[in-house]
């Protein structure tokens, strides 16, 4: 179960606090940190994720999307 007073606590640090708590934890637990922050999404990749997609273009598989792609490129 989440502990309500950490989840608090977090949200009413700056950058500089976060920053610090995580220079106090032990090395392995700051490399979770670090691959974590790695795989985190930027604006732009957000802002692609939400894009809404083309009415009427899926495909069923690899094979229809890319004669899909070859077609548009005659």
């Amino acid at each position: 179960m989440k502990n309500p007073q950490a989840s608090t606590k977090l949200m009413d640090m700056n950058a500089t606090e976060i920053i610090e708590e995580i220079t106090r934890l032990p090395e392995s637990e700051r490399g979770k940190v670090i691959d974590f922050m790695r795989h985190l999404p930027n604006a732009e990749m957000i802002v692609a994720i939400n894009e809404p997609l083309e009415e009427g273009r899926s495909f069923k598989s690899a094979a229809e999307l890319f004669a899909a792609i070859d077609e548009e490129e005659c």
